[in-house]
């Protein structure tokens, strides 16, 4: 099918959080296996790692810790996190793949999700530790610019995955596409991930009476935390991932008159399987019945996208 006879247009912070929480339940099976596979054996690893750890020896009433045990201790913690930072970036490709599959009207299952990640593991690691690193730095030296370069950046991963730009030029094609778009895109972000706390904090209130039963028992205690953990990941990581799929389209939407079949040719979809009904941004041709609302009054698409993202380092927090 081709796009011929659909207009796109931009989304209202509302439209968008609906096309998010549309898209999370139309994939949901499948971002849902994506997410277990990779999530679930982590989990059962960071309680084997968590138990692994030295403990504590008691003698005479006196608790000792050597400085092996503490070493060893900090290495198995970095262990969990370092496993933890690239399983979720997995995750978050994997489901990142399946959203745009529905936006292009292409038929994918969890399996292929997970490849198209793991293909790109290695740019999608150096992307999250940079894009981490800076961030963290921004927030210790004053919260105010970490706030703004997270939302600034909030875009680097779908453009690193559906465009191919890796490290800095991602997060410079990232500022570009918020720039003039900073409150709105930190508004939804806000609200999406206000979303998925509450659903998280839910799933952690299910979780209390297990816990306050296994808390004289370290493995049932730390079991519990595994298992209601897993849970709320597999959950919530689909749902955000979701949003900042649409938020990422939408901007591209408004800044470049987006180009769906330039986009299915880029990642490898069919031409002829995109079909821009299933996208909320899509208005109907005349007659066709049913649809979003029209275009905002006075907005036009762009002429043409910009041949090729811009290169180059970031700009930093005091640019225009």
């Amino acid at each position: 099918m081709s796009t011929t006879g659909a207009q796109l247009r931009p989304l209202g912070i509302g439209e968008i959080l609906d096309a998010g929480i549309k898209v999370y339940r139309s994939k949901f099976a499948t971002m849902l296996k994506a997410v277990a596979v990779v999530i679930v054996p982590v989990q059962v690893l960071n309680v084997l790692i968590t138990l692994s750890r030295p403990g504590t020896s008691t003698t005479a009433g006196t608790t000792t810790t050597t400085s092996d045990s503490e070493w060893a201790g900090v290495a198995a913690l970095l262990l969990v996190l370092v496993i933890n930072i690239v399983s979720s970036a997995l995750a978050e490709a994997a489901c990142l793949k399946a959203v745009s599959d529905t936006y292009l009207g292409t038929e994918t299952d969890w399996r292929e999700s997970l490849r198209f990640g793991f293909r790109r593991l290695g740019s999608l690691l150096w992307l999250t530790l940079i894009h981490g690193v800076i961030v963290l730095l921004a927030f210790a030296a004053c919260i105010v610019p970490g706030v703004w370069l997270y939302v600034a950046w909030s875009v680097a991963i779908p453009v690193l995955l559906m465009e191919g730009p890796r490290g800095f030029q991602a997060l410079r094609r990232s500022f570009n596409l918020v720039r003039r778009r900073w409150w709105p895109t930190a508004g939804i972000l806000i609200l999406a991930n206000l979303l998925a706390t509450t659903v998280a904090a839910g799933i952690g209130l299910l979780s209390v009476p297990l816990l306050f039963a296994g808390r004289d028992n370290e493995f049932v205690y730390d079991l519990a935390s595994a298992v209601f953990g897993a849970v709320a990941s597999v959950l919530t990581i689909p749902f955000v991932a979701a949003v900042v799929a649409v938020i990422y389209f939408d901007l591209r939407v408004r800044k470049e008159g987006f180009d769906l079949q330039l986009m299915a040719q880029r990642i490898g979809a069919p031409g002829d399987a995109v079909v821009p009904t299933l996208m909320p941004w899509t208005q109907p041709a005349p007659g066709a019945g049913g649809g979003w609302a029209p275009p905002p009054p006075g907005w036009q698409a762009p002429s043409s996208p910009p041949a090729t993202p811009p290169t180059g380092p970031p700009p930093g927090p005091g640019a225009r």
